[in-house]
């Protein structure tokens, strides 16, 4: 059975495309990974390369702002899946966007 982002792949020259796709996925998947926290650290004390460096670009990356997306993300998703706690998360979502909006159209209708 075959998923929604496969392929039938019917030709040799479908192949070729497919495992050039895959190969360049791959790369991408092990360039991440060997950049993250877990692993450059680790690397640079085997390799003989400088920690504090290592260190410190893996601090650079990380900020407040990611792991607030995070969270909010992570409490959206709980909030959503709940059934009880769903219809006054999409009613608090409406209203968060829907309230700056009603108040500046308010004030523009009391200036004039």
């Amino acid at each position: 059975m075959m998923s929604k982002s496969q392929v039938r792949i019917t030709t040799f020259q479908e192949l070729n495309q497919a495992k050039k796709h895959l190969a360049g996925t791959i790369k991408d998947q092990e360039e991440e990974i060997l950049n993250s926290l877990m692993f450059k650290i680790p690397a640079a004390i085997f390799q003989g390369g400088s920690i504090k460096s290592s260190l410190k670009d893996s601090l650079d990356s990380i900020s407040f702002d990611h792991y607030k997306k995070a969270a909010l993300n992570l409490l959206s998703t709980v909030l959503m899946a709940n059934k009880k706690t769903r219809k006054f998360f999409v009613a608090f979502i409406i209203a968060k966007e829907l309230a700056p909006f009603l108040l500046e159209k308010l004030n523009v209708y009391v200036k004039k």
